[in-house]
């Protein structure tokens, strides 16, 4: 029998798990998709190799070939029609090579992208399937996987080629984009879908990417319905993503993934993978839920020998560095006090710094334990926050903590960047995607990562790595930082992404000012899950127009009717202030037994109103201790 049928068997007795998406880890990784994923089997095949181990390591038992979109038609997009054999061919190989013989390899391919409304070119369309699978087949895949089609004509289509082209010996998986509704965009319902496809020849039929987990479950139980002895498959992506920086992020856990795996084992569904913003962590989890399921072992492989056949140090050794224990950083080693405090003064908007590094040191005096230095904090031009942290440590010898953001820089200009940073004795980071630029003279924004990347980026440069697995002859020691949105309508599902943050190796987490000591339990409840060092956010609302201004304009800010009302109550600018100071130190008071940490955010036209507040903090017998440095 051969590796394919005899994988095909297999799901007739156990819930297999499949892998994630191959784009989304090699966009985490840094690869440039200018051209498309699958250009990079040829010009980066060290990093579609290195994905495909990671699959396999995770658990899945079939691997699919970087090669979803390598049809001739749609390569002719970017200039690459002409290559479209040898891409698929490399594919295969990759794939082969970075999965090992133990698992079993589908060849991925797509649909055309043809209207459903236009008459076709069946030749044409006959001859670039036919391309293309023939490639793959030569490549020695053990499967075939047509996958995210929208039109059942055009799976159809596809499908027969391939069991032309495949007979007996390779299977064919069939998988199709559902809506909301348990309905593809051509029309048909999923009872449909299953007898045209099995008369069509397919051996497992399935729903894959879609809006989300519950829509794609919700399809494949339909499917099941109707599917009888022919195995279901689902690869749903990680559920329905959000726009972060003019990026999609993905936010489904790796939890959440499995537990929906196990619900869908448990109805029936044999082969589980993900699609759209599936990692190898996801995968992990799935492999592992479905293997307590079954009592049975899921083969889930941690030694690199028989991972593949890289180039020599290639994916072996990022999979070694990947498993070395995360940096708690300079920065959080340095602290000495019990209550550390972490005053933020922007960077000025012009090229007369004195002044802010008089205000740090005045802030320092006070008892600040660091000086928290934003990027182009709303997207308003301010001086370098890495050369205005380097004159802090060389010529005050503070603590200084840079935002790093997505926005600003590419992969190669962040990882520079960074390097720099480690020049100057930077060591506290905090990694945020950046507020949007609207002003056009700003320019465009650049998101090559977004924060859970950039945090994945940091902690390797902490072991010594860069991101395409070069060795850097030595480790930076960054005190990795994220950021919360406190202000955020699901603080469950911030409180989610918090706790991904810190898998991917951060350390601590500011948070964005409070102003309501109930609401502030409930961040300091959630963002405590996350095991990280925890510092609340507070911002003295000196006067009632700054209090309107950042409820109604800032990212990240709500503000207590309440509190907006006392402020606008008074008509001095003076009362405006004290009132403001008095909520802010009432605030500290009531939650300084409660606090781990405090994040103290200066007005951006009074940094010396912090003062005051850190003079208070450190007058408790609490804020005067100090530890001694790990």
């Amino acid at each position: 029998m051969s590796k394919g049928r005899d994988f095909v068997a297999r799901l007739r007795e156990n819930c297999l798990p499949g892998d994630g998406a191959n784009g989304t880890r090699l966009g985490e990784l840094g690869a440039d998709r200018s051209r498309g994923w699958e250009i990079l089997n040829l010009t980066r095949p060290d990093l579609v190799r290195r994905v495909h181990a990671e699959y396999a390591d995770a658990g899945a038992q079939l691997v699919e070939t970087n090669t979803f979109a390598a049809n001739a038609m749609r390569l002719a997009r970017v200039g690459l029609e002409d290559q479209a054999r040898e891409i698929n061919l490399a594919g295969a190989r990759l794939a082969l090579e970075g999965a090992g013989p133990q698992v079993c390899v589908a060849g991925s391919v797509g649909p055309l992208l043809l209207s459903l409304d236009e008459e076709w070119d069946l030749d044409r369309c006959r001859q670039v399937y036919h391309e293309q699978i023939t490639a793959l087949l030569d490549g020695g895949v053990h499967v075939l996987i047509l996958e995210t089609f929208s039109s059942l004509a055009e799976l159809k289509f596809a499908l027969r080629i391939a069991r032309g082209l495949g007979g007996t010996e390779i299977p064919v998986i069939a998988q199709m984009l559902f809506r909301d509704g348990g309905r593809v965009e051509s029309g048909e319902d999923a009872a449909t879908v299953v007898q045209e496809l099995v008369t069509a020849g397919a051996a497992v039929v399935g729903a894959n990417c879609g809006r989300g987990v519950a829509a794609t479950t919700q399809a494949a139980l339909k499917l099941l319905a109707s599917a009888g002895p022919i195995p279901v498959s689902a690869y749903p992506n990680a559920g329905f993503p959000e726009v972060e920086g003019g990026r999609l992020v993905y936010m489904a856990t790796p939890s959440y993934m499995a537990e929906n795996a196990v619900r869908l084992a448990k109805a029936g569904v044999c082969l589980l993978g993900g699609c759209c913003g599936t990692t190898p962590d996801a995968i992990r989890a799935i492999a592992l839920a479905l293997a307590s399921r079954r009592r049975k072992k899921v083969t889930v492989r941690t030694d690199t020998a028989a991972a593949a056949t890289p180039p020599a140090g290639a994916s072996s050794h990022a999979r070694t560095a990947e498993t070395a224990p995360l940096k708690e950083g300079g920065f959080l080693r340095s602290l000495r006090h019990s209550l550390p405090i972490i005053a933020e003064i922007d960077p000025p908007p012009h090229l007369q710094c004195q002044p802010m590094l008089a205000t740090a040191q005045a802030v320092a005096d006070a008892g600040a334990d660091a000086i928290s230095l934003a990027e182009n904090p709303l997207a308003a031009l301010k001086m370098s926050n890495l050369a205005v942290a380097s004159l802090l440590r060389r010529e005050l010898q503070l603590q200084a903590i840079c935002h790093i953001t997505c926005r600003d820089r590419n992969l190669l200009g962040l990882q520079s960047a960074l390097m720099g940073a480690h020049l100057h004795d930077i060591q506290g980071v905090l990694a945020v995607t950046g507020d949007p630029l609207q002003d056009g003279d700003a320019g465009h924004g650049v998101f090559d990562l977004n924060s859970f990347t950039l945090v994945r980026l940091m902690a390797g440069l902490n072991r010594g790595s860069a991101a395409g697995g070069q060795k850097l002859k030595g480790e930076t020691d960054f005190s990795v930082g994220v950021a919360f949105n406190s202000a955020a309508r699901n603080l469950d599902g911030e409180g989610q992404r918090l706790q991904r943050k810190a898998g991917e190796g951060a350390r601590f987490v500011m948070t964005q000012p409070v102003f309501d000591p109930d609401h502030a339990r409930r961040v300091l409840e959630i963002t405590r899950r996350s095991g990280l060092r925890v510092f609340l956010g507070f911002f003295p609302l000196i006067s009632a127009r700054t209090a309107l201004y950042l409820h109604n304009e800032v990212p990240g800010i709500r503000i207590p009717d309440s509190i907006l009302e006392t402020l606008t109550g008074y008509e001095a600018k003076e009362d405006q202030e004290r009132a403001g100071l008095d909520l802010t130190l009432t605030l500290l008071d009531t939650l300084l037994s409660e606090l781990d940490g405090v994040y103290l955010i200066s007005p951006p036209t009074r940094p010396r109103a912090l003062i005051p507040l850190i003079e208070h903090l450190r007058a408790t017998p609490r804020g005067t201790q100090t530890v001694s440095p790990a």
